[in-house]
């Protein structure tokens, strides 16, 4: 039986750059060891990193007055990261808040201040004089998640928040769809979503925004900008896979391509559930509807389970929705193509006239 992973992370992984991987693994580039032994000292890791962002920048239109580092820790070391290198923040930042991981940050951020921040909640009948009101807020920063696994919250357009600089976690979301770079400061992203495994974390900080400090030298973002994110021994095997990822997105017609694959998938399965509203209950309002995570439930909520042990029975796994709120959660990363998701759909419909 064929496995459909449909996991909110760490994600399905191309096939064909898994059969990449397992060659470089046994013998990379006829060096006669595997990139697993590749010292993080070498011109070749060197080589893959310059590629990496490279690769990066240019998928990304990337403008030239920003840098890029590739970190451990994931996106929750970003909550310490951050505020730690850029003191200033304290009482000049505010929070856009649509699901779990940005109050995450909200709370990591309100005790590494000691401080209360001012913050705006995403709500259900959340209205564009939301927005305006933001606008005339004394903070120069904003912080936002765009895209919220567990609720399956996304929001697209930055747009939304001119005259502020923006602070974006996008983890979940980065490398699937197009955006501009005109109001944002700082972004981050673990890569385990859209972009390879866990280990290895995403910075593209525009130039200016991170201040002197006298940290420890880990904490010190001078030093991964100035040693080419190899301070100390980075994660080389999650920066090599990534290396791969994103040059398979690039091979698909880079990340307008995707985008554009992307939002079908997800617009088949959204119909479908709009269709069936007798059935399904969808909580988000259909303008902020994630493209990378549909999160939806039955009305009678006794199915839920027999359909996720039907599932896995059947060859879909990662379906759950996150335990805190419970449902299925249907992850649409890149990498999920679309006669997977129409598969999956097909089971779906079945289940439901099956019953």
């Amino acid at each position: 039986m064929k496995i459909k992973n449909f996991s909110a992370g760490p994600s399905k992984i191309p096939e064909i750059v898994i059969n990449q991987i397992s060659d470089d693994i046994k013998d990379y580039k006829n060096l006669g060891y595997s990139i697993l032994e590749l010292s993080h000292r070498s011109e070749a890791f060197q080589e893959i990193v310059n590629e990496v962002k490279s690769k990066i920048a240019k998928l990304l239109n990337l403008p030239e007055e920003y840098d890029i580092i590739l970190l451990q820790g994931g996106a929750t070391f970003q909550n310490t990261f951050i505020p730690s290198n850029k003191p200033s923040l304290n009482g000049n930042i505010l929070f856009f808040l649509s699901g779990t991981w940005g109050r995450k940050t909200f709370n990591d951020f309100q005790k590494y201040f000691d401080d209360k921040i001012p913050h705006y909640f995403l709500e259900k009948n959340f209205s564009e004089n939301t927005f305006k009101s933001l606008q005339q807020e004394r903070e120069d920063y904003i912080y936002l998640t765009s895209n919220e696994t567990i609720e399956g919250v996304q929001v697209r357009d930055f747009g939304l928040f001119k005259n502020k600089n923006l602070i974006i976690d996008m983890s979940s979301d980065i490398c699937s769809y197009e955006f501009e770079w005109d109001n944002i400061s700082y972004v981050f992203a673990g890569a385990q979503k859209n972009l390879g495994i866990p280990g290895v974390t995403i910075c593209v900080i525009k130039k200016g925004f991170l201040e002197d400090n006298i940290l420890t030298s880990y904490l010190d973002s001078h030093n991964h900008i100035n040693k080419n994110s190899s301070f100390n021994t980075p994660p080389t095997f999650s920066i090599f896979v990534m290396l791969k990822v994103l040059n398979w997105i690039e091979d698909k017609g880079g990340v307008k391509e995707i985008e554009r694959v992307n939002k079908n998938k997800a617009e088949k399965l959204y119909k479908y559930l709009d269709k069936n509203e007798s059935v399904f209950s969808l909580d988000v309002p259909e303008k902020y509807r994630s493209l990378s995570n549909i999160v939806f439930n039955f009305k009678d909520e006794k199915q839920t389970p027999i359909f996720l042990d039907s599932c896995v029975k059947n060859g879909y796994i990662g379906l759950n929705g996150h335990r805190s709120v419970g449902g299925i959660r249907v992850s649409n990363y890149n990498s999920i193509d679309l006669l997977m998701m129409e598969d999956f759909i097909s089971f779906l419909d079945s289940f439901v006239n099956y019953k």
